[in-house]
């Protein structure tokens, strides 16, 4: 083959098609490109807003729970205990108890019951049955219920702790104890109480 017959045969095209055809494959591999790049993008944003959604839901959660936490905090206990002397040789002085749970919050509350039981370092507080002194239906915003107990036991009186348990219009259950501790008590906890409906 001699050198005229290289750049004879074969056809190599003109110079405007082989722009053309360089310009064709650039344009392909700008547009992969340009896709891939877009495809990560979206993704990103994707995983994004999937991110602002679940930390959105996480905060909604937390004011309601906040929200709940406060209005339950509105809750108070009194139980005053008052011993009723007797003439002397009459037996053992009676005590009362006289309890009072005020309703701060904005919002009623159901199921009210106060509650008192052997705390748990007294002598026999693990054999020793919870007693459920009263139960209100519900006591209205800014509402107040009072009730009186006798002290019929052997155990000082000092060995007992009191409190009040209720529901919130979510149906959360809440403990609060006679010095002010609040936590939400669940079906399964050790201290809830156990109620047994009746049909109408």
């Amino acid at each position: 083959m001699s050198l005229g017959d290289l750049f004879t045969a074969p056809d190599w095209g003109t110079v405007p098609d082989w722009l053309a055809a360089i310009g064709t494959v650039s344009a392909v591999v700008l547009a992969l490109s340009l896709a891939r790049r877009d495809s990560k993008r979206l993704e990103t944003e994707r995983k994004e807003a999937v991110a602002d959604r679940e930390l959105f839901r996480q905060q909604q959660v937390a004011e309601t729970e906040a929200r709940k936490r406060s209005l339950a905090a509105k809750v108070s206990l009194v139980a005053k205990r008052t011993t009723l002397s007797l003439q002397p040789g009459a037996g053992v002085p009676r005590q009362l108890v006289d309890w009072s749970v005020h309703n701060n919050g904005d919002e009623p509350i159901s199921m009210v019951s106060i509650v008192q039981r052997l705390r748990p370092e007294a002598p026999g507080a693990d054999k020793a049955a919870t007693e459920m002194c009263h139960t209100w239906p519900m006591i209205e915003p800014g509402g107040t219920r009072e009730w009186r107990t006798d002290v019929y036991r052997d155990p000082q009186d000092f060995e007992y702790q009191r409190e009040v348990q209720f529901t919130d219009g979510t149906g959360q259950r809440w403990q609060r104890k006679e010095f002010g501790a609040l936590r939400t008590i669940e079906p399964g906890d050790d201290e809830a109480l156990k109620f047994m409906m009746f049909p109408a």
